[in-house]
């Protein structure tokens, strides 16, 4: 998923109501839509990223 469709699916949860969180190893890595607290993201919308190093774990470089 291309990061435009990452944000445009961030913004339509979050005027729906709905937050999806993404969950690895039992914590909570990542929220987008509702309650996201993007803090320096938030430009890009709802989207919270709350271990940034287990998201660039996940991203290809």
């Amino acid at each position: 998923m291309s990061m435009e469709k990452l944000l445009a699916l961030a913004k339509r949860l979050e005027e729906k109501g709905y937050a999806i969180e993404v969950v690895h190893e039992g914590r909570v890595i990542l929220k987008l839509g509702k309650g996201a607290k993007p803090g320096l993201l938030k430009a890009l919308g709802p989207v919270e990223i709350k271990d940034i190093r287990a998201v660039l774990g996940f991203i290809k470089l």
